[in-house]
């Protein structure tokens, strides 16, 4: 019995392209999805693991965990029926279904009985294999752990388009060898992080069946707050990956309101802000549209105020203020200036070279390990690129950091699309709106 797999499908040739492209630059990042699959293994209990990739007639193994399979037929590979469903699959006994009953999975010297899969799509949306943890014995994941193992599917996807893209450009060939396993181990603790506080709350949930409502509520947050971590970081190494005309490609312009975008940034980093013991400042002009991709712009400002609140000690300050200017360079435009200043630790000379540098962390993050992947400033200069805009960076050691985004204005005469900021709010060009939230540390 042959497998639905969608081998007629019109954009099969396409999803078999990025396969072979995934396969070729997975040995790149291979210690990398190693170590993601592992982590998959451990956050659902499952002993067995693996990363595969389904070509044209066989599904391949490219990283394993605790499985001697290195490949399949198609036919006996549940695999092929996440590609060919596009969503996740779980089959709680292989012995009761035909079509795996007897096979490499089920023999003696694998001992499977349990299956769950979910799919990994690459950054066009092509599925090109799945992740996939197995048991010895039948059952099936709750849905908690079967979306954490989604989102680590996410994980190994853009670690494998970041690989690509990397062996891509020739100016970056020897990234990761630069980084060697400074990167495996960085984004190795970047999602072990996460992943360890799901699943010790999902643990205890299970566990305890008279948890009160408040302590409940504080694991489900708990939850939910490193799901979203992981999440940031999946798009993180998404956008790097895309950096230059491929991520130009794929902004959705129209025409923005970047104070409202900020505002919203702003009003959303109060609580840490005042958790810090850090006063946060906003000034800004009204209805500055800026062509662009709202979802992107916000990542952007998000990253500079993360990073302003990260290294600025208790009793800063951070001041944020958008304004008209214009474009540096021989062809002046009118702009929008966001300028992002902090009274925090400030980075060393010899370090602002490489601040842009994916996956830098420079000597002070690293003395006090602070969180993060080293990519939101990458990230951001990535974002601002692709909107034709500048990024500018100035910062004294002990005194702190300015950060400049420099983005053309809209010129087409259309209206901004409103924010949560702006609803209700007049648009007033040349108003000034201003408002300051202290610290309490």
């Amino acid at each position: 019995m042959d497998v639905e797999l969608p081998a007629r499908w019109a954009d099969e040739p396409s999803r078999l392209a990025a396969v072979r492209s995934m396969r070729e630059f997975s040995t790149s990042v291979e210690p990398v999805l190693a170590n993601i699959v592992r982590i998959a293994a451990e956050a659902v209990h499952a002993p067995m693991a693996m990363l595969t990739l389904v070509e044209a007639e066989r599904v391949r193994a490219v990283v394993r965990h605790n499985i001697g399979v290195t490949q399949l037929p198609r036919t006996a590979s549940p695999c092929a029926r996440v590609v060919g469903d596009r969503a996740p699959l779980q089959i709680p006994d292989l012995r009761e279904d035909p079509r795996y009953a007897v096979g490499p999975l089920t023999a003696a010297d694998t001992g499977a009985r349990s299956y769950t899969g979910v799919p990994l799509l690459d950054t066009t949306g092509n599925v090109v294999g799945a992740l996939s943890v197995l048991g010895h014995k039948p059952g099936a994941l709750g849905p908690e752990r079967a979306q954490l193992l989604g989102l680590l599917a996410d994980q190994a996807t853009a670690i494998l388009a970041l690989g690509a893209a990397v062996h891509r450009s020739a100016a970056h060939a020897d990234a990761l060898g630069r980084f060697g396993s400074d990167f495996i181990s960085l984004i190795t603790h970047e999602v072990r992080t996460p992943v360890a506080v799901i699943t010790g709350n999902l643990e205890l949930l299970d566990e305890l069946d008279d948890v009160p409502p408040q302590y409940r509520e504080r694991m489900v947050s708990a939850i939910r707050r490193n799901a979203d971590r992981l999440v940031r970081l999946i798009d993180h190494l998404l956008v790097t990956a895309r950096a230059g005309e491929a991520l130009a490609a794929t902004v959705h312009r129209s025409p923005i309101d970047l104070a409202g975008v900020v505002a919203d940034a702003v009003r959303a980093a109060e609580a840490r802000a005042r958790q810090a013991g850090v006063a946060l400042d906003l000034g800004l002009e009204q209805s500055l549209a800026v062509s662009g991709d709202g979802t992107m712009l916000r990542s952007a400002v998000d990253n500079l105020l993360s990073n302003s609140l990260l290294f600025t000690p208790q009793g800063g300050r951070i001041t944020v203020r958008v304004s008209t200017g214009t474009t540096p360079g021989p062809d002046v435009r009118p702009a929008a200036v966001l300028t992002v200043s902090d009274t925090g630790v400030g980075i060393p000379a010899d370090e602002l070279p490489q601040v842009f540098e994916r996956f830098y962390r420079g000597g002070h993050a690293q003395r006090v390990e602070a969180p993060g992947a080293g990519l939101g400033l990458a990230v951001t200069q990535a974002i601002v690129a692709a909107h034709d805009g500048l990024i500018q960076l100035d910062s004294t050691p002990g005194l702190g950091t300015t950060v400049r985004l420099v983005l053309p204005l809209n010129q087409d005469g259309r209206r901004p699309e409103p924010t949560a900021a702006s609803v209700g709010t007049p648009a007033a060009p040349g108003r000034i709106l201003a408002w300051s939230v202290s610290g309490s540390g």
